[in-house]
């Protein structure tokens, strides 16, 4: 039979050293390690457990073990054991999601593999299943034996469908139990359904910057398409699917650390205080206002706690322990709503700020020096109300309250970092810069102390957070003033996001990257310099990187001009001369860049042939640039159902991809790459 071939392929091109993760793709990922239950139902979050009608469920117990695991933290527990009772099952169950952005072909084979351990069943078996498509595939068959400890078990299984519905593919723990009184103990670990594709991931964008995701909303597996997602903020698929495929990938369980939350659904996790039970049995612990009302927050959302009670500290300390395990022993936990300033509201610290402040700081320093002690974990705050708040003092000025938690503070999250989407307001806004007489004030917001906080403290987590109000007329000029401030002031645990924001709700779920963040510059060079200025009262920032020099004007007031040492392009890939001085006007950000660009062609694009055929390839490479490229790494996706059979130069078979590396493409060269494949 003649087949179509649609050789639609994405050509992989990059200079030679970039660093690169590669992992074959698990489409269990999420379930793997069997240790992240945010809601606190026992199991972990990937898993459900059911029963058949007539079994009492609650004779189930579901559990997190942290003490036998055959991976990671914990393992999957279910144990049971019952009186009497009619004959029946109850199911331990996880599976692919048919809306699952990456999922199993119909007929692709999936190697399942996990570990289990099983002791004490009477008048009960266990045995395991696949159940894709309509069949069911045994990997272990009905026992009661106990396994006197882990057995790891796999099979390759084939994908099935139905008729007219999407690939179905789970894994399903049965236990079958007699009438009458049965009992036992299972459990599960480190699971995995293993395809023959891989996923690749760069380590960084083309000019250093790495990117976070903070609360994301969309399916995990959709960042693993090539993008350096290097933190996380949040969400348990992404930490889960990210585990295992990049190890690397820092994660931050979320938590709200000023208020309590009166939704239900932010019991366990991110409500580290329990509105019910502060509402119930603890009103005190509620900050109250003059007229004596709580305090609340987002229209009764939040109702904010007293954080200078030793109570309150208490509670949240215990929450966020017990939220850490249950998270998987992550690094770090992401505190949000730091507000250094609204228990100045409240008489109980005599209206004063500064007071406050002090509570602030020594509630972050009980939490925070015991989570790391007793879990490992170091506390993220969202720093949004005042950057300056964790600083210390310059030219002799005093520390700010909370340079008193930097043991224990892992990073910043700079929310609003360099520009700030006033959505009521519909306007985008940049903090002014800042002057002598406040260098030393953490009270007022500027410019200045955002740049301090990216900079000064190199080996803590940075996130720089920049939101924007799009569609407006000066949308990119806000856009191209945060990336390069980004870019002035990065560092190596620096970690990125630019989110619109607007009254419409979510208008990228995936993730919002604009070309501006892709600029080839290469790596820094240098620490940023101050031009026609310093550090207290600004001047032109400008910082030299590989291929190119980023500058950026963080004034309100000031007008500068930059002299371009070389032939340059600009945002806009307009070619800007030699000697040429640039206009710099206030808050703008510019970046000049002499790199080489590097674009691939395929084809021929489509071709039909019969199985045993050969078909020839030809890959022509073209440098658009402005700089020659040097050891280019040229890469070609092979697909299912071909095999390399010729290549010319010779290339190498890398994960799945037909990869050359021609070592000089001068300004305007080309050339061409041939190779040819069998189709199977």
């Amino acid at each position: 039979m003649r087949r179509f071939l649609g050789f639609w392929v994405t050509l992989a091109c990059m200079l030679a050293g970039q660093a690169q993760q590669i992992a074959q793709l698990d489409f269990f990922a999420h379930a793997r390690r069997c240790e992240i239950d945010y809601d606190k139902d026992g199991c972990d979050d990937s898993w459900g457990l059911g029963a058949a009608p007539g079994i009492d469920r609650t004779s189930f117990r579901a559990a997190l073990d942290y003490q036998l695991k055959y991976e990671g933290v914990a393992s999957q527990r279910v144990e049971f054991s019952r009186m009497g009772g009619a004959a029946g099952w109850a199911s331990l169950s996880t599976g692919l999601g048919n809306d699952s952005f990456l999922k199993p072909d119909p007929g692709e084979p999936i190697l399942v593999r996990f570990a289990f351990r099983a002791e004490g069943f009477q008048n009960a078996t266990y045995r395991v299943s696949v159940h894709t498509g309509g069949q069911w595939h045994t990997i272990v068959a009905a026992s009661s034996q106990d396994t006197n400890g882990w057995r790891e078990v796999s099979m390759v299984v084939p994908v099935g469908n139905y008729a007219s519905a999407p690939p179905i593919f789970s894994l399903i723990v049965t236990f079958d139990l007699g009438p009458g009184a049965a009992s036992g103990r299972f459990w599960i670990d480190d699971v995995r359904a293993i395809s023959t594709r891989a996923v690749m991931r760069q380590g960084s964008l083309p000019n250093g910057l790495k990117l976070a995701i903070v609360n994301p909303q969309h399916n995990p597996y959709r960042d693993l398409s090539g993008l350096p997602i290097g933190f996380v903020i949040g969400s348990r698929g992404h930490i889960s699917v990210f585990s295992a495929h990049y190890p690397n990938t820092l994660f931050a369980p979320y938590a709200y650390f000023s208020g309590t939350i009166v939704a239900p659904d932010a019991r366990y996790n991110r409500d580290i205080y329990n509105y019910d039970d502060v509402n119930q049995n603890y009103p005190g612990w509620f900050l109250r206002n003059n007229a004596g009302e709580r305090i609340t927050r987002d229209n009764g959302a939040t109702y904010e706690m007293d954080v200078g009670q030793e109570g309150v500290r208490r509670r949240a300390l215990e929450s966020l322990r017990d939220y850490m395990l249950r998270a998987g022993r992550p690094r770090y936990v992401f505190l949000d709503a730091v507000d250094m300033r609204i228990g100045s509201q409240s008489p109980a610290y005599n209206n004063n700020i500064n007071l406050w402040a002090q509570a602030v700081a020594d509630a972050l320093s009980y939490i925070g020096s015991r989570l790391q002690n007793e879990v490992g974990t170091s506390i993220i705050p969202n720093v949004a109300w005042s950057p300056a708040f964790w600083l210390r003092g310059m030219n002799g000025g005093p520390d700010a309250p909370g340079a008193s938690t930097l043991p224990y503070t892992g990073g910043f999250l700079i929310e609003h970092a360099f520009t700030h989407a006033r959505v009521s307001q519909n306007r985008t806004t940049i903090l002014n810069y800042g002057t002598a007489r406040d260098l030393n004030n953490w009270q007022i917001w500027t410019l200045r102390d955002q740049i301090r906080l990216a900079t000064e403290y190199p080996d803590k987590i940075v996130i720089l957070l920049s939101t924007y109000v799009p569609n407006l007329a000066d949308s990119r000029q806000r856009i191209r003033f945060a990336i390069a401030g980004w870019l002035i002031v990065q560092h190596d645990n620096t970690y990125v996001m630019l989110e619109p924001r607007h009254s419409g709700g979510v208008q990228y779920p995936e993730g919002f990257y604009p070309p501006e963040m892709f600029v080839p510059l290469g790596r820094w060079t240098e620490n940023y310099r101050i031009l026609n200025g310093d550090i207290i009262s600004g001047g032109l920032f400008v910082r030299n990187y590989e291929n190119g020099i980023v500058v950026w004007n963080p004034t309100h007031d000031r007008t500068f001009y930059f002299t371009l040492p070389r032939d340059m392009y600009d945002w806009d890939r307009n070619l800007r001369r030699a000697g040429e001085a640039v206009r710099i006007d206030p808050q703008t950000g510019h970046v000049f860049y002499s790199a080489p660009e590097i674009t691939v062609e395929l084809s021929p694009h489509n071709v039909q042939v019969l199985p045993g055929q050969t078909v020839q390839f030809t890959v022509t490479y073209r440098n658009r640039g402005t700089a020659p490229g040097i050891n280019v790494r040229i890469a070609v996706p092979l697909p299912q159902g071909m095999t390399l059979v010729g290549s010319n130069p010779q290339a190498r078979l890398e994960n799945g991809q037909v990869v050359w590396t021609v070592p000089h493409i001068p300004v305007g060269g080309q050339g061409t790459l041939q190779f040819t494949v069998r189709v199977e």
